[in-house]
């Protein structure tokens, strides 16, 4: 028998045996709810964290777990640190981020303006609202007035690189902690000092901030703080895409970037609050990850904005791998093999290293090459072609997936993009709705569902807003499909009980998935609910 003495938990404020673990790290016990409450009064709150930073000269700061993870569990929710808009967007409220629509204003188009400083923004509450309070006062004290006015829809003004540096910089009087908590964040302006980019926003940002305000920042403090906000803002987008801005997470902007990332985030209430999800489970000791780019660009595309916008060169597993976990997002066909008649498969154009962007391409089977720059070249213009397409409508994206089906094969990422747009259109557009759809394009929407999915499950696994996305779409024209199936007699009552059921396991992980997503929560009960109702009718 063995008579090895286990250690008995205590409670973390009595010491007595306690058999209740916090539900947020899992490292300390107590004896009672009444113990739990107090202990987070007197402090656990502030170090009840299931991540750990840490340090390495290899890859600095960093994020790991200190307990075991699970799928779907909420590892941070973090408050913006500072916000602004985009370095060049256009007109957007300064209170509530919202895109501005012109009013008619003596005669003319313009928009409704600050009474005291003259930027632009929604109307009189949000001009008093508390973001645009601070700033509004230092620009009139100084008899600053912004001169943006409506010229035409849609015009970009670089007026607002000002506002996200400005409103860090104040914090220095305002809220000093919050201030060097952001000055602590990596920059990078060693590395953009030199931009086009930098040397423009050099002669603007400096001599608003120093002449015109007369704030008493030298000059390379006033550029770090651009740049941290260049480095490590989130872009913060609101689900209707009415409202867009940048926001710094000091705690988020530790997550080290994969391009298979294990997290997701979305962005919670009016004061969008960033919530970290564990999109797979995540093991004790192992780091945690995000993305700082889109997933569907291939590794020369991804890697390119990295080193453009985040500055460094993304090592990844996935970065490494010239098939992209064989999903050969960025490649394309070999045009010897598939101008073939011997040769019925596909043949793909590989990279001979995926880390090095100047590296030939060569063809998996016969071994012919191309020079990297053809590669840019063709990609550059084939991505203009797509974006250019009528987005209304899915006759541009099927002719641009038949155009290029020689040189595209079925999972590079611009048909990829395609199918995407096609997914959202059958079934959701006017015309298009899923009562509209004739059963060979319901059937298309099925099919690219499933290859969607199949891309999604290697590069996007687990709770993605991309996979759930995607399970909810599959669900909605599977279910259709059954009824149509159902009601001229094609499937027998049980047939349909069990394609039902399929679809609603479907949608039950799109549940779990999607759920914390604002707005979804109302759309998703009502799915299950007629789900399950069809389910009722079918088994009478």
């Amino acid at each position: 028998m063995d008579h090895t003495k286990r250690e008995i938990p205590v409670c973390e404020v009595c010491q007595k045996p306690a058999n209740q673990t916090c539900g947020g790290c899992k490292l300390v016990y107590y004896c009672s709810k009444a113990h739990q409450k107090h202990a987070w009064k007197e402090g656990h709150k502030y170090i009840c964290r299931t991540y750990k930073i840490e340090h390495s000269d290899q890859i600095g700061r960093h994020m790991v777990a200190i307990r075991d993870i699970k799928q779907g569990e909420i590892i941070l929710q973090e408050k913006p640190a500072a916000s602004g808009p985009r370095m060049s967007c256009a007109p957007h409220c300064l209170s509530c981020n919202k895109k501005l629509e012109p009013i008619v204003i003596e005669d003319k188009l313009d928009f409704y303006k600050c009474s005291s400083c003259k930027w632009p923004m929604c109307n009189i509450d949000c001009e008093k609202a508390e973001p645009h309070q601070e700033e509004c006062r230092l620009m009139t004290k100084t008899n600053y007035k912004c001169n943006i006015k409506y010229e035409y829809p849609d015009k970009m003004e670089a007026a607002y690189c000002v506002i996200g540096p400005m409103r860090v910089l104040l914090m220095q009087k305002s809220n000093p902690r919050q201030f060097q908590s952001i000055m602590s964040l990596e920059s990078h302006l060693e590395d953009r000092i030199n931009t086009s980019l930098y040397k423009v926003l050099k002669a603007n940002l400096i001599t608003f901030i120093s002449r015109v305000l007369g704030l008493p920042f030298d000059e390379e403090t006033i550029l770090k703080v651009a740049s941290i906000f260049d480095t490590n803002s989130f872009d913060v987008r609101s689900p209707d895409g009415s409202k867009r801005h940048r926001a710094i997470y000091v705690m988020a902007s530790m997550l080290n970037h994969n391009c298979k990332p294990n997290t997701r985030h979305v962005y919670l209430g009016d004061v969008n609050t960033l919530a970290l999800i564990a999109t797979v489970p995540i093991s004790k000791g192992e780091m945690i990850t995000a993305t700082y780019t889109q997933s569907l660009y291939g590794t020369l595309d991804r890697r390119k904005h990295l080193k453009i916008n985040k500055c460094f060169d993304c090592n990844c597993e996935r970065c490494k791998d010239p098939t992209e976990f064989g999903t050969h997002l960025g490649n394309i066909n070999c045009s010897i093999c598939n101008g073939s008649s011997k040769n019925n498969t596909e043949a793909k154009m590989i990279s001979t290293n995926p880390l090095d962007e100047n590296a030939p391409w060569q063809c998996e089977r016969c071994g012919y090459c191309i020079q990297s720059r053809q590669m840019f070249w063709g990609n550059n213009a084939l991505k203009q072609e797509l974006n250019a397409l009528n987005k209304s409508g899915p006759k541009g994206f099927e002719e641009f997936i038949d155009k290029y089906t020689a040189t595209l094969h079925s999972t590079n990422h611009l048909v990829i993009q395609a199918k995407l747009a096609l997914m959202q259109i059958y079934g959701n557009y006017k015309g298009y709705t899923l009562s509209d759809l004739p059963d060979y394009l319901l059937n298309r929407k099925i099919d690219i569902c499933h290859e969607l999915l199949d891309v999604a499950d290697k590069l996007k696994p687990g709770w993605s807003r991309f996979r759930g996305t995607i399970l909810l779409e599959l669900q909605a024209a599977m279910t259709m499909q059954t009824k149509r199936e159902f009601e001229v007699d094609k499937i027998t009552k049980a047939g349909a009980q069990d394609q039902l059921m399929e679809s609603m396991t479907l949608l039950q992980e799109a549940t779990n998935i999607l759920r914390i997503e604002p707005h979804m929560k109302e759309i998703l009960e009502t799915k299950l609910q007629e789900l399950s109702t069809l389910l009722d009718s079918t088994s009478l």
